[in-house]
């Protein structure tokens, strides 16, 4: 689990803190330092953490069941349902736009399709279309 100070500092101050760490973010110019930058400030749990949220979200809105992620990703069933709730409830949707725009439509594989065909590893396939699609 994720530490967070119990010393709280002022909404607008941690505001501006968020918003530096994303143009930092958005600064990355390679995969290289993508992963260097990734590996500094976030610890292996934390990486893991954000890689199954993200595949989580691609795998619903592709239409695989419950069952089948907890399997393959190896989360509780309360973890899927409540990023599935989160769908539902309309977030997630500039993730559902870049991963419906990179990962359909393209001759090259692109890095989302191959995160996808590693999550798919020893998956069982699905039945019928998603709820999603």
């Amino acid at each position: 689990m994720t530490h967070i100070s119990k010393k709280r500092i002022k909404k607008e101050f941690a505001t501006e803190f968020v918003d530096q760490f994303l143009m930092f973010l958005a600064s990355v110019q390679s995969k290289t330092d993508a992963k260097a930058l990734a590996n500094e400030l976030f610890s292996q749990t934390e990486r893991v953490m954000l890689a199954k949220r993200l595949a989580i979200i691609i795998l619903l809105i592709r239409g695989y069941s419950f069952l089948q992620i907890e399997k393959s990703l190896k989360v509780t069933p309360q973890t899927i349902v409540r990023i599935w709730r989160g769908l539902k409830s309309g977030q997630y949707q500039k993730i559902i736009q870049y991963a419906r725009k990179h990962t359909k439509h393209f001759k090259k594989e692109t890095a989302m399709d191959t995160f996808i065909r590693i999550i798919h590893i020893g998956m069982p396939p699905r039945s019928g279309r998603g709820r999603w699609e």
